[in-house]
């Protein structure tokens, strides 16, 4: 070797070496630091001083400490990171969102939060310490036994301390924030049963949470929203969110194992990710924690991370900032069992392309979008590439055991169906299990029923149905239909139509759909969940099966609301799944009615409404505000006091109805009035009136009913009237008491 070249190499490593010597000091100080955030607070040093009218605000809160003491503790890089007050204060947050008031509302019974307190612990990386100071002297003191067992029996910091069910681990973002303390830092206060917290490294960054229930080991998060200056509080601007970093691509190898083909023996995903924020060092990644991360490199170079073994979060540290618009390059190493979210994710919710390669051992197929043919790789291994031509946010694929053995069947639209013959399922053990031209047949309808009102599936030309799973996952993805094949595992009046239903309208509202943020998350299961009521009326050709499934939706919603358990349907992930597609479901059902046609008796415009919605979701980020935007140009009227009611507020309206039948020198009328609850005053809700007349013929009316009440009339009738049904075809969720006066 010439010396240049040695010498050109040795700098080349040692300049390399240095990096990542610097990185590791970086982190050790990190980790250390980490450790001195749960410092146990007994026999910890700090200052104390006594406070007076102490006023601090913070974002939408305002603090006061209007007498006793506060306590100065953990200190890193000279300032504290934790504040105990004791003594007499009232903390009033106000809630700038009519969405998040609601939810507060639901959590703690209270749009507002106006709270008297005599001990709150604090958590902070702001000026908190900097105020006081210019206030007060400060002695070197440790806390008393005395106030540390207050501070305990308070439980002031249980709930901070990181806990498997956060999104994010609090300690890592306390310290992140420490790191570049400003006015605008990290600040977590608990007092009584709340907690605020403003975190400037979250999306939405205030949180004001409650605990719903005594003895919660989480608390439930009451209202989240961004920081003031952001102004995004119209709840048809919630779902504006700025993220602070977008993933761009997705792509690497996976090498499976196990002895259901169902592990992952060991991966390699590389991931670009773009920088959205400013400036940017710390970067909050997730895998999940059923996943076992062996490293990450940045560009090419060992990275530091930390990730607690139970948490999704990671939150991975940077040689250097770097700044908007710059580009990440990571590669993550991982292996573990959790095949149905194996890829890593950032906040951002956008779609991206996806470049993968499975290597399988030999006896086992696996199913997927933009699959390759097999190909052969080392032994008995083979191998496949995956790029689908759309992009995707969540990834999965299905391992199927048993060998392709399909049988294939041809839709009306000529879509072909291949029907995996299972040989994974004992069908001497299951009863119930369905024989191949049963199973075969219900998907079959169910496509057909489908395609002809919403066309060809998006991206699909061909599809396979895979039976052998015995419990719903919701993971069908474009070209995969997974129903199975047992019936017992069924739920629902409609036997395997359910779930034939729901899984295959997936294929159009599912895996390509592209929400903007969570808070549009219900517009991929409610479409499906309702898409399956019309197809059990169409196949049982009897109305009465697709309202006895509303009727059960509706008697869960009632419950739930009678046990306080109703949020509004933005909320969506605070949300219990149930509620998300009981009430999704009657959203959908009344849009279908409020565009029915009365006198055709069609649904001709509520499919077009679909169609140009499944086209648009599956194509493009779409919000709530898109969503309303179709559905209001499709019904010709706006909707805003529609949603208003069903996607940011709480309860269920209530009818109370009077009506009588008169004759008029022009005909025959029905005179009533209607009492209502639960709805706002601009709440203007069309209801479906049938009457039948003497001879045993119905008319079908629309009456709107204000938010107020008020009498409605219907005539003039050629025939005199013998029956009056009020919100037929249960075109409105409510509940409804009707007589004749």
């Amino acid at each position: 070797m010439k010396p240049k070249t040695f010498i050109l190499i040795f700098l080349v490593t040692a300049c390399l070496t240095g990096a990542v010597t610097a990185q590791t000091v970086y982190f050790n100080t990190f980790k250390s630091e980490y450790g001195l955030v749960d410092l146990d607070l007994l026999n910890n040093p700090g200052e104390v001083c006594s406070v007076q009218d102490f006023v601090y605000k913070k974002d939408v809160a305002t603090f006061t400490f209007e007498e006793g003491i506060i306590y100065l503790l953990r200190y890193i890089q000279g300032r504290p990171t934790t504040a105990i007050f004791i003594g007499k204060g009232r903390a009033f947050i106000e809630i700038p969102s009519h969405l998040e008031k609601n939810n507060l509302r639901w959590c703690s019974r209270d749009s507002v939060v106006n709270e008297k307190f005599e001990v709150c612990l604090i958590r902070l990386a702001d000026d908190f310490d900097l105020k006081l100071r210019e206030k007060y002297t400060f002695e070197q003191k440790q806390l008393s036994w005395k106030h540390f067992n207050i501070a305990k029996k308070a439980q002031g910091e249980f709930f901070f301390k990181p806990h498997r069910d956060h999104e994010y681990d609090n300690y890592f973002q306390l310290l992140r924030s420490n790191y570049e303390r400003r006015e605008d830092g990290y600040f977590w206060v608990d007092f009584n049963r709340y907690v605020f917290n403003f975190d400037p490294s979250r999306p939405e960054e205030v949180i004001v949470a409650y605990e719903h229930e005594g003895g919660d080991i989480i608390i439930s998060e009451a209202a989240v929203f961004q920081r003031r200056e952001k102004d995004t509080y119209d709840d048809s601007r919630m779902s504006d969110i700025t993220y602070s970093t977008t993933m761009l691509e997705r792509e690497g190898s996976i090498y499976m194992g196990g002895l259901d083909g169902k592990r992952i023996d060991s991966t390699r995903i590389n991931v670009r990710v773009l920088v959205n924020a400013d400036s940017l060092r710390f970067v909050s990644l997730f895998l999940h924690y059923n996943l076992k991360c062996d490293s990450i490199y940045y560009e090419n170079q060992p990275l530091s991370y930390w990730r607690r073994n139970d948490f999704s979060f990671i939150g991975a540290i940077l040689p250097a900032y770097r700044y908007k618009g710059d580009t990440l390059h990571f590669t993550f190493r991982y292996s573990g069992r959790d095949y149905r979210t194996f890829l890593p994710f950032v906040e951002n919710p956008k779609a991206t392309p996806h470049n993968l390669t499975f290597y399988i051992p030999g006896g086992y197929n696996y199913l997927m979008p933009g699959m390759s043919e097999y190909k052969a790789g080392a032994g008995k291994e083979r191998v496949i590439t995956v790029e689908p031509t759309q992009p995707f946010q969540n990834f999965y694929f299905q391992p199927y055991a048993s060998g392709y053995d399909t049988i294939p069947k041809v839709t009306d639209i000529g879509l072909t169906l291949n029907f995996l013959n299972s040989k994974a399922i004992n069908k001497n053990r299951f009863k119930c299990y369905l024989p191949d031209n049963t199973f075969q047949t219900t998907i079959l309808t169910a496509f057909d029923f489908f395609s002809s009102n919403l066309g060809i599936p998006p991206g699909t030309f061909e599809v396979f149905v895979y039976p052998e799973d015995t419990f719903r996952n919701n993971l069908s993805m474009p070209g995969l239909v997974e129903v199975p094949q047992v019936f017992c595992a069924v739920e629902g009046t409609g036997g395997l139509y359910t779930e034939a239903g729901y899984q295959v309208a997936r294929q159009w509202f599912g895996s390509l759909m592209q929400p903007s943020s969570y808070r549009e998350k219900w517009l991929t299961d409610a479409p499906p969940a309702y898409l399956t009521i019309m197809l059990l009326q169409s196949v049982f050709n009897n109305p009465a099966i697709s309202y006895t499934e509303l009727l059960h939706l509706k008697d869960r919603l009632l419950i739930n609301a009678s046990k306080n358990e109703d949020l509004p349907l933005a909320a969506v992930r605070r949300l219990n799944e149930q509620i998300r597609l009981n009430k999704g479901a009657w959203i959908i059902h009344m849009l279908r009615f409020l565009m029915y046609d009365l006198e055709t008796h069609s649904d001709k415009t509520f499919w077009r409404f679909l169609h140009e919605f499944s086209v648009m979701g599956n194509n493009q980020p779409f919000t709530n505000t898109d969503f309303i935007r179709l559905a209001e140009k499709h019904y010709g009227q706006p909707l805003e006091w529609f949603f208003k009611k069903w996607l940011y507020d709480l309860g269920i309206p209530e009818y109370e109805v009077e009506y009588t039948f008169i004759q008029k020198s022009d005909g025959f009328y029905v005179e009533g009035t209607a009492g209502t609850k639960n709805m706002a005053d601009d709440y203007n809700m069309p209801v479906i009136i049938r009457v039948e007349d003497t001879g045993g013929q119905s008319s079908f009316h629309r009456r709107t009913i204000p938010g107020t009440g008020g009498p409605f009339s219907i005539g003039p009738l050629a025939v005199e009237p013998a029956t009056f049904y009020f919100n037929e075809f249960f075109s409105v969720l409510s509940k409804d008491k009707v007589k004749k006066r």
